[in-house]
């Protein structure tokens, strides 16, 4: 039997399949996307990885620029 759930709350999502009639002990495949999904930039914001980079002396200014690509 196949069923499509949609916009359901991850932590309610057993309980949409047992409302369908799928016993505790089915077996089942799943396929997850996210409907709001994070923007990479803020993800990496938001988990420290670059933190470092505060501290980190600029390596290079607008004095270092010889042409301007046009």
């Amino acid at each position: 039997m196949r069923y499509v759930l949609e916009n359901i709350e991850a932590g309610k999502l057993s309980n949409e399949v047992e409302k369908r009639g799928v016993s505790a002990q089915q077996r089942v495949r799943a396929v997850v996307e996210t409907l709001n999904d994070i923007p990479l930039a803020r993800m990496a914001q938001q988990g420290g990885a670059f933190n470092f980079l505060a501290d980190e002396p600029d390596l290079y200014g607008e004095s270092d620029i010889r042409s301007r690509n046009v």
